[in-house]
């Protein structure tokens, strides 16, 4: 097995997430990982850690999304994806901190701006996740952070 087939376990990842196979999906992107270069292998974690929250686990979410924020700092999602989880962990706070990353450093307000919308997230991450998404983005504390930017 080689670097294609990380891609394709990511593309298979993607069809069963399609339909809604959510815990198939996970493997996949689980395999894709394993299986991908460290220039790819961001995509099909970060995949997972949707398909976990679809799934209903957010802490294990956390985890990989913490993994991907470790390995590839510049994977900005990565920053949405935290604010998301800690949203559906019941964490304001932790939603807020993770909008300020999302936010902060030199291209800060260009990622602020982008990510100010459901619309970045649509068409990409699984439902409940795009659920909490749109949530958080009533948060107080979120809209302030994404308007300072």
């Amino acid at each position: 097995l080689g670097v294609a087939d990380g891609i394709l376990l990511n593309s298979r990842g993607n069809a069963l997430g399609l339909l809604q196979r959510w815990g198939e999906a996970r493997a996949a992107y689980a395999a894709a990982t394993t299986l991908s270069p460290r220039d790819f292998e961001s995509i099909p974690r970060s995949n997972e850690a949707l398909a976990l929250m679809q799934l209903e686990e957010p802490a294990q979410a956390e985890a990989l999304v913490r993994r991907i924020m470790r390995r590839d700092p510049n994977f900005v999602d990565a920053f949405a994806l935290l604010a998301a989880v800690r949203w559906m962990q019941g964490d304001p706070g932790g939603t807020a901190r993770a909008i300020a990353q999302l936010c902060g450093g030199g291209d800060g307000r260009m990622w602020c701006a982008r990510y100010s919308t459901e619309q970045v997230v649509l068409g990409r991450w699984t439902p409940r996740a795009v659920e909490a998404y749109r949530e958080l983005l009533k948060e107080k504390s979120v809209e302030l952070e994404l308007k300072n930017g």
